[in-house]
């Protein structure tokens, strides 16, 4: 796998050599002073270029240490087989596992590698007389929307979009419910009972209701704030997972005798009960990652979500439902696409979920 995204990045170095030439060029012309219009675009290209050199430098250091550790074992005697070498030997038994992976691996290099797959700009307008919805053909793969924009780079952009809010809000719900549910389960009592009491109230809210109002009343619509928003309404479900898990851990032996020998509160969570809990949370927060992209791509379609000319696979749908059956590729590409990149994270938590659980393996 890594020779071949090796090859994939070298052959992508190499069709593009001139505009990633360009574009360090074009950042060191701007750094140093030069009275050069600066866009953008230009930052999209900039980050590709320094993604695809950064991955290529990666990889060969990799593969260099990997052949070191190879050598070195070869000379020892066989060890025994460590608790990750049998969670990776189980995940990869599992194909849809690895498909599912193979999915996100490839979503995600296309959000980084954009500028270089996208044939235009997604926010750049034609001809809105004669290229406007314009039949999908080699020159515009998915045709042209109302405003004359190449769907097909629109669709590619837009994964930016979806990825990062599914990303950083799950990451956001993740950490918010871990740190809550940790101090419940740890110290019980009262304060498990308030901390509680607060979650049920939380889940009481209809979460898509209340991130609707709440967008409705804030003037700028930015991508921050729907990621913020998200992560605020998700992190109920970790925190009750997280305090079940720590109660639960509370009674086994090897925390007795920690607490016994006399370990502080620090080490009691963050040596003995957060990394016994860390199964759990990281399938909860790999299955849940398709739901928030999801719950995006309904606020975009809304109209509350990420405002053009920014695209999103939401607000795609959205700009064509007055054209749904006429232009009827459109809508269903970028479902597609998400539907794609939810039955990915899904099929990786599940794989993740049986790997990681003893009692699911075979």
């Amino acid at each position: 796998m890594i020779l071949g995204l090796f090859g994939l990045f070298l052959g992508i170095a190499g069709w593009h050599a001139g505009t990633l030439w360009e574009s360090l060029a074009h950042t060191v012309q701007k750094l140093s002073g030069a009275s050069v219009l600066y866009t953008l675009r230009d930052l999209d290209f900039l980050v590709s270029t320094l993604f695809v050199l950064g991955m290529l430098v990666a990889m060969g250091l990799y593969s260099g240490i990997s052949c070191r550790q190879i050598q070195k074992t070869r000379s020892l005697a066989q060890l025994p087989e460590g608790q990750w070498s049998i969670v990776k030997r189980q995940f990869l038994k599992n194909r849809l596992a690895v498909v599912g992976a193979l999915i996100i691996l490839a979503l995600y290099l296309v959000a980084f590698l954009c500028p270089f797959l996208a044939p235009y700009d997604p926010v750049e307008q034609g001809d809105r007389v004669q290229e406007r919805l314009l039949l999908p053909s080699a020159e515009h793969l998915l045709g042209t929307d109302r405003f004359a924009r190449d769907v097909f780079s629109r669709i590619v952009y837009g994964s930016r979009i979806s990825l990062l809010v599914g990303f950083l809000a799950m990451g956001l719900a993740v950490t918010l419910g871990t740190a809550v549910g940790a101090v419940a389960g740890y110290y019980g009592g009262w304060v498990d009972s308030v901390i509680m009491r607060f979650v049920d109230m939380m889940l009481s809210f209809p979460s898509l209701i209340l991130i609707i109002t709440v967008i409705a009343l804030w003037r700028n619509q930015s991508i921050w704030i729907i990621i913020t928003l998200i992560g605020l309404m998700s992190w109920m479900g970790v925190a009750r997972l997280v305090r079940g898990q720590f109660m639960a851990l509370k009674e086994r032996e090897f925390f007795q005798a920690a607490k016994a020998l006399g370990a502080g509160t620090g080490r009691l969570i963050f040596r003995h009960l957060l990394p016994n809990s860390l199964t759990p949370i990281i399938v909860s927060a790999t299955l849940r990652v398709g739901n928030t992209i999801l719950l995006e791509a309904s606020l975009s379609y809304l109209g509350l979500g990420v405002q053009p000319p920014t695209p999103s696979w939401g607000n795609i749908v959205y700009d064509t439902k007055g054209n749904l059956f006429t232009e009827w590729w459109m809508p269903l590409a970028a479902g597609m696409a998400i539907v794609v990149t939810v039955v990915g994270y899904n099929l990786l938590g599940d794989g993740l979920r049986d790997a990681l659980d003893p009692r699911l393996r075979e």
